[in-house]
């Protein structure tokens, strides 16, 4: 056998730019926004699950509303995570670059290739345009080695 096909990782990073950052918060305000509406549905159906409960059984309604709590407790630490995020980006400094993706790609490999020049890919996107492909750090150019 002269070749195989191996699946390598892609890395998809962002450059930082102002349309990039504005686009970013849009999006993370909308996610909050969402989780907002979310969190309050869960508290109507909570306080009108536990009314209806005690009429019917008192005591009965401990397990829904364990599980309601936990449901509304995922949301308020997915939205706190949000949250943060938005400040990080805020942070961020134009031309940096921020992971965006994970992905996975074809690479056939032949007797003779140099291992490194198998290994990661980055792709680097600039306002939505690949700006660039590259070998993942640390996977280098070896092919001259």
């Amino acid at each position: 056998m002269e070749s195989v096909t191996l699946i390598r990782p892609v890395l998809v990073k962002v450059e930082v730019t102002e349309s990039y950052k504005k686009a970013a918060v849009v999006e993370l305000q909308e996610h909050v926004r969402r989780l907002e509406t979310e969190i309050a549905h869960l508290d109507y159906q909570e306080k009108r699950l536990t009314a209806e409960l005690e009429r019917k059984n008192p005591g009965g309604g401990v397990t829904a509303r364990r599980q309601l709590d936990q449901e509304r407790g995922r949301r308020v630490e997915s939205r706190q995570k949000l949250l943060g995020q938005l400040k990080e980006i805020g942070q961020l400094p134009p031309g940096s670059e921020v992971v965006y993706a994970k992905m996975e790609s074809p690479v056939e490999v032949r007797v003779g290739d140099h291992w490194q020049n198998v290994l990661g890919l980055e792709i680097v996107l600039k306002d939505g345009i690949v700006a660039a492909i590259r070998q993942a750090p640390g996977t280098g150019d070896t092919a001259n080695d």
